[in-house]
């Protein structure tokens, strides 16, 4: 048996092999996008595992590619940059899995041996490409994210999507569980059926029954989305959970949570037997304070939406604000404040003073706080990424500081109007020591 590694990464490369290895399998690696697809045209091999990030041409071409071979073999995605996008499209393309780096090699372990050496009894097809769902078009795409959190969260959503599986989204209010929830059913099988949701607090106490089973009825053909499912009644619980038993054809069911489910279990208020049949998938999406990394890529969409036929920029002091206040409604609030900014705003350029009282101060009151804690979480993602596979492969102490020197320097550059000079006055540097290093680290003279 053998294992084709498309990776371009020395170290991640000889640590898969070394995966693969231990399950007495043969490890074959490629560099590049066209040297893997080479490979696999001129022998077969029983599983391809596939990074998107190459060097030559994206990983889902390179998926393409192989899943139109005469046998094609399962491919196992890996990625350093998960996207909503690329994993309903390497669902679509016929990917097996999605993995994001850093990589759990005990999971890549698990996986391959899965693959590879099935019970005889339990073998599955290959996913097929003409029964996956279509991936989002860009104007469809309006989840963000490239922190951890969501990029889990993405893998998640395009397996939602390729299944017709209940789904429990949960997360604090305003993280975008609804919109989750409007993704799933866009690029499922459902989606040329309705999407109809029901929340129990916008009926009076007499019609909720009737307006849940009226709620299931037009579903059949579709979704249905039950919004704070911890907030049904037992007696209407009871109905959904008989819904969810019954005959075909049933709706598909999503449900979104803000609170704790299994807390409520605990205190007798939500039934065990709904909770099992809800949660088959979980997508658990993180409150904003933990993806801090998202807020300006964030910040910057929700302000052009929010200001339609004409450019609307965020100054940088702007988005140090921003980044400052720890926005306790989530993205919903992010929203709001960029409809604010874009209301006030009579300019191109957004400026602190545009901004809600709340959000503008925050640069005042905090400017470290839940900032060092993003960054710490940043840099352990980015030293767990850099140091994967046997020690004797890690960078040194010198590469990863001068990796850091080199990203802050260029940050630095660009707040200072690309001016050297400038730069070492304001932080009191040498010149000839800022030189030397943009020189060693940027290759500027």
């Amino acid at each position: 048996m053998r294992v084709l590694i498309i990776e371009d990464e020395y170290a991640l490369a000889a640590a898969l092999s070394t995966v693969v290895r231990r399950l007495n399998v043969e490890p074959m690696v490629a560099a590049s996008g066209q040297s893997g697809i080479e490979k696999a045209q001129r022998q077969r091999f029983d599983l391809v595992l596939l990074d998107i990030g190459l060097p030559d041409m994206s990983g889902l071409r390179v998926l393409e590619q192989l899943r139109a071979l005469p046998a094609p073999p399962p491919v196992l995605i890996i990625t350093a940059h998960g996207t909503l996008e690329n994993a309903l499209e390497a669902r679509r393309l016929g990917a097996h899995d999605y993995f994001l780096k850093p990589l759990n090699l005990s999971e890549i372990q698990a996986a391959l041996r899965d693959l590879l050496q099935p019970p005889a009894t339990d073998k599955l097809p290959v996913p097929s490409t003409s029964s996956a769902p279509a991936a989002s078009t860009p104007e469809q795409a309006v989840m963000i994210g490239a922190a951890p959190g969501m990029q889990r969260a993405f893998a998640v959503i395009a397996q939602a999507c390729a299944s017709e599986a209940p789904v429990l989204l949960s997360g604090p209010r305003g993280t975008g569980k609804t919109l989750a929830a409007q993704v799933i059913h866009r690029n499922s099988s459902r989606s040329a059926g309705s999407l109809v949701a029901f929340r129990a607090d916008e009926w009076a106490e007499g019609e909720r029954e009737q307006a849940l089973l009226r709620a299931i009825e037009s579903a059949r053909a579709g979704t249905l989305l039950i919004e704070e499912i911890g907030t049904l009644s037992l007696p209407l619980q009871a109905i959904l959970a008989r819904t969810l038993a019954g005959s075909p054809p049933l709706p598909r069911l999503l449900a979104t949570a803000s609170g704790s489910l299994t807390e409520l279990i605990a205190a007798g208020s939500f039934r065990e037997d709904l909770f099992y049949q809800l949660a088959v998938l979980q997508v658990q999406l993180p409150p904003l304070c933990e993806r801090m990394e998202d807020v300006a890529v964030l910040a910057s969409y929700l302000a052009g939406r929010a200001a339609p036929g004409r450019e609307l920029t965020l100054a940088l002091e702007t988005l140090a604000c921003i980044k400052a206040h720890a926005w306790p409604g989530n993205v919903r609030e992010l929203a709001a404040a960029m409809q604010h900014a874009a209301a006030v705003c009579t300019g191109s350029v957004a400026l602190p003073r545009h901004l809600p009282e709340s959000v503008a101060a925050a640069s005042q009151t905090d400017t470290s706080g839940h900032l060092d804690v993003s960054l710490t979480r940043v840099l352990n993602a980015w030293l767990d990424q850099r140091l994967t596979g046997p020690e004797n492969t890690w960078p040194d102490y010198d590469t990863l500081l001068a990796h850091v020197e080199k990203q802050m320097l260029a940050t630095l550059l660009v707040r200072f109007e690309d001016k050297p000079t400038r730069l070492a006055t304001a932080l009191n540097m040498n010149r000839a020591t800022l030189r030397r290093k943009l020189r060693e680290l940027l290759g500027r003279e």
